[in-house]
């Protein structure tokens, strides 16, 4: 019995304190995955973005509510230097934390003309 309750909370675990990044359309959505149950009074967390090069570094802080089971941050696409990316997101009461990268191939100026 032991072991099927087991197998059954192994996938939801795979989430928790997870971070998946995408690029979709004309921006770059990162999204954290927490665990519902520890998240009872509410939490903070922490983006950072790491550029390539670290000049298009950037730092959000998020108070995800109680029970939430996730928070998401986002970059525009276009004028982001080209290259790995790295995005970490802290909690910051647990000390929590996950690291994702991507690659940033192309990059196009034309979103910000006018």
């Amino acid at each position: 019995m032991v072991k099927r309750v087991i197998l059954l909370l192994f996938p939801l675990a795979l989430l928790a304190n997870k971070v998946i990044c995408q690029i979709e359309e004309q921006r770059i959505l990162c999204k954290y995955f927490i665990d519902r149950s520890d998240n009872a009074h509410g939490v903070q967390v922490r983006f950072i973005w790491h550029s390539p090069n670290g000049q298009d570094d950037r730092v959000r802080l998020f108070q995800v509510p109680p029970y939430y089971g996730s928070v998401y941050d986002y970059r525009f696409l276009p004028g982001r230097e080209q290259g790995r990316w790295i995005v970490e997101v802290q909690e910051l009461e647990t000390n929590k934390s996950a690291t994702t990268s991507f690659d940033i191939n192309e990059s196009s100026e034309e979103f910000f003309e006018d």
